[in-house]
């Protein structure tokens, strides 16, 4: 069905930092919409189940030990985004919440990128899910959520022209913002968004979250790490570890969502990528991984947990792995990775531009059981982004990520890239 007219909203303009003091009225995480409150009770429950799960993680840093760089990512966000991202690959991008859509603020109204891998879908083309649509700064926005008034239409603009000429009706229920504590919405931020929604206020939410919890109940998730030690004495109060994150499956309520946070998300120090393998003997990425995930990747820890290097060998036009001892352990066609890739980029409209500048990998969750898709965290270009990547190809993923940043010339001719790389997000 579709959602009812948003109301009316109030004459500020929330320009502001949430860090301000609040004043609550419960024991929990509170939510305050500005300037227009959401469209609908279920609009504000799915929300704020969204939020009251990202609110337990916390800030934390990313390392890539081979190169002496550290990142900085914000758990909260990237959790409650990636959550909404997982129910929209589980619904094929029928859903009426879609993450991150990004705009091309060139146009009037600002008009959403679509996919390239879909083209030949025309009017039923996803969004793109490439977090670097054009290159150049100001050119396009990512609000944190649309909510559209038709799931079954894909489009999450208002009326108009897509890229190839389409037209789309305005089916732009809401634009949403989420601040958590201590983020900010600026004023230039807050005018673009008020392009995308055509200028009228009533479609725009910015939606702050208050963290109201008791100071001890805070506290337990500042101790939390990912041994999890302080679990084995306190049992399930650790609740974002150990329960299953709000992802709502096409399924009946009854059945449990296979999916998890990985508990890295709660380290209070650095992780190390994932990609990267054992250094001096140790491969901190894997370890950094739930012993679920190690199970499901159990086919590639030949090298993850391992030291050594990809060899590539001419005359099979293959990849191997060589371990420090010299044993050939695990090996990849050029075909198949190519066929790896291909599959990538229909998945995640990830471009061999984004690929070269990969520095950090780590898996969020898996919904594999679900869906089949493993949904990773990603440092590219020093920005922070996720994927969903396909769970029968991770591991393929995984090695692409490795050669891209062991041996790039090479991989990029098997790839095809040439001596230029175009994006796709168009």
């Amino acid at each position: 069905m579709e959602l009812p007219d948003t109301p009316t909203g109030t004459p500020d303009i929330p320009t502001g930092a949430n860090n301000k003091a609040w004043d609550c009225t419960t024991t929990g995480v509170e939510m305050v919409e500005k300037p227009s409150r959401l469209p609908t009770t279920e609009n504000r429950q799915y929300m704020h189940l969204k939020a009251e799960y990202a609110m337990r993680f916390p800030q934390l840093s990313a390392t890539v030990s081979s190169k002496g760089k550290t990142y900085q990512m914000s758990l909260k966000q990237l959790i409650m985004s990636g959550l909404i991202r997982a129910d929209e690959i589980a619904r094929d991008y029928y859903w009426y919440y879609k993450a991150e859509v990004a705009f091309d603020m060139r146009t009037t109204p600002p008009r959403p990128f679509l996919s390239s891998s879909l083209l030949g879908n025309g009017a039923g083309r996803r969004h793109t899910l490439n977090p670097f649509p054009v290159p150049g700064k100001g050119i396009y926005r990512r609000p944190d959520i649309i909510i559209v008034k038709n799931k079954e239409d894909r489009w999450p603009g208002l009326a108009g022209l897509d890229t190839e000429g389409q037209m789309h009706g305005d089916n732009l229920a809401r634009l949403v913002e989420v601040k958590f504590p201590r983020d900010t919405l600026g004023l230039d931020q807050y005018e673009e968004y008020l392009l995308i929604v055509g200028s009228n206020r009533s479609r725009m939410t910015i939606l702050e979250i208050h963290d109201c919890r008791p100071e001890e109940q805070q506290w337990v998730d500042q101790v939390v790490n990912v041994t999890m030690k302080a679990w084995k004495t306190s049992g399930a109060k650790y609740w974002p570890l150990f329960l299953y994150p709000p992802i709502f499956m096409p399924r009946p309520p009854s059945t449990p969502v296979a999916a998890k946070i990985e508990p890295w998300t709660y380290a209070r120090k650095t992780v190390a990528d994932l990609s990267e393998g054992a250094i001096n003997g140790v491969a901190e990425g894997w370890n950094a991984l739930s012993k679920e995930m190690q199970q499901k990747l159990s086919s590639a820890a030949s090298w993850l947990n391992d030291s050594g290097e990809w060899v590539y060998q001419q005359g099979s036009q293959a990849w191997v792995w060589v371990s420090q001892t010299g044993k050939v352990v695990q090996s990849w066609t050029n075909a198949q990775i190519k066929a790896a890739w291909a599959e990538i980029q229909r998945a995640t409209d990830m471009t061999l531009d984004m690929l070269k500048q990969v520095d950090w990998v780590q898996v969020l969750t898996n919904i594999g059981k679900a869906v089949g898709i493993v949904l990773v965290v990603v440092v590219i270009a020093a920005a922070v982004v996720y994927l969903g990547i396909p769970a029968a190809i991770i591991e393929a993923f995984l090695i692409i990520v490795r050669l891209a940043i062991t041996a790039w010339e090479t991989l990029a001719l098997i790839l095809g890239a040439g001596a230029a790389v175009e994006s796709m997000a168009y």
